[in-house]
Formats: C-alpha cells, sequence, structure tokens
C-alpha cells in the first residue's frame, strides 16, 4: 500500500529505583516488543517525558529525589503527559494510602510478570497497534 505507515513502537517509561527489577521489566518488554524507556527515580522519568513520546508509564512507589507518588502528581498536572496511562507498584502490603492517586492500575510486589504485561496489553493493547478501545485523545486514567 502507498504512503501506508509502519506502526511506531510504544515507548514504555519504567520509573524504578531497584536496578535488577528495572532490568528485568526492561528485558520482559523489550521482548515483548515494547520499547522500554528505563529511569533510576522520578527527576530522570521527568527528563525522559519531556524528550520522546511515552505510551505507559509503570512506576514505582518509593524512589530516591523524587517518589512515585510525587512523579504521578506532576504528570496528572501537566496537560501534556495527563492522559498517559500508569502502573504504580508498591512493595508496601497496604495500598490503601495510594488508592488517591490518578492511576490506571496499582501491583503489589512480588508481581506475577505476565499479571503486569496482561495490564500493559490492556492499557495500550499490543505493541505497533493503536490502543484498544481508545484514540490518542483518550487515555484517561479511571479516578
Amino acid at each position: 500500500m502507498a504512503g501506508a505507515q509502519e506502526p511506531r513502537v510504544k515507548n514504555i517509561l519504567v520509573a524504578e529505583d531497584d536496578d535488577r527489577l528495572r532490568e528485568v521489566l526492561e528485558e520482559w518488554l523489550s521482548a515483548t516488543g515494547y520499547r522500554p524507556i528505563t529511569a533510576q527515580d522520578g527527576i530522570e522519568a521527568l527528563d525522559w517525558l519531556g524528550r520522546l513520546p511515552i505510551d505507559l508509564m509503570i512506576v514505582d512507589i518509593l524512589m530516591p529525589h523524587l517518589d512515585g507518588s510525587q512523579l504521578i502528581k506532576r504528570v496528572r498536572k501537566e496537560k501534556r503527559w495527563g492522559s498517559i496511562p500508569i502502573i504504580l507498584l508498591s512493595g508496601y502490603g497496604n495500598l490503601d494510602p495510594y488508592r488517591h492517586l490518578a492511576v490506571n492500575a496499582i501491583m503489589p510486589k512480588p508481581f506475577d510478570i505476565h499479571a503486569l504485561l496482561r495490564e500493559v496489553h490492556a492499557l495500550i493493547g499490543p505493541p505497533g497497534e493503536a490502543a484498544p478501545g481508545r484514540d490518542e485523545t483518550d487515555r484517561s486514567p479511571e479516578r
């Protein structure tokens, strides 16, 4: 087909301070066909947000410099980023204190990587395809 464009690979920003978990997420997302972009803290994640189109964020709650809740609040205040789907990861047993955050899903650590990938797929669809039931203007989190 003349003029048809290849679908853009979906960028997933992983903000996680645990080196090993960040590497595992990077490997799995890459192997699944997504493009993982990794950040060690919230400050680095904000830097990536300013440089690349991000389709989804996976954010750890406890990180140095700018923690996950602060990062999420800053992202949601920005019009250009406010509708990016966010999956929050937490090692805390009680997730109730984080339910007020405007995220699309909360996953406790440790988590099943396949459950996380199913959540990613549900939020933004498979790599290279439009998000299910959404267009680029409708990616609002449930509040």
